[in-house]
């Protein structure tokens, strides 16, 4: 049985779980990494502009781009985690 017999209401409240599990996963990841890492592992945005400004929270979950292996690394594990419990949540875990 493939997702296309499942009801979409089903199929998107399991896409929002996922959305909102990814920001409390990435703000851990942040919390144990810490800012000092961070600023090393990591090179932030310079220019801000009114479209891409961020909160309180966009910035502390913020990591900018990897600069050495430490952060290709944690790229890698925040995106692979992400992507692979999303995956096997909406598609492999079976529906009630």
């Amino acid at each position: 049985m493939g997702i296309e017999h499942i009801e979409p209401q089903l199929v998107g409240s399991r896409v929002i779980q996922i959305f909102f599990g990814s920001f409390l996963y990435i703000f851990l990841i942040a919390k144990l990494i810490g800012s000092e890492r961070k600023a090393l592992w990591f090179k932030r945005r310079t220019n801000y502009t009114f479209f891409n400004r961020r909160g309180i929270f966009g910035e502390y979950i913020n990591f900018g781009y990897p600069i050495c292996w430490q952060g290709f690394i944690v790229l890698v594990l925040i995106y692979g985690v992400i992507f692979g419990f999303g995956y096997w949540y909406v598609f492999m875990y079976p529906y009630a």
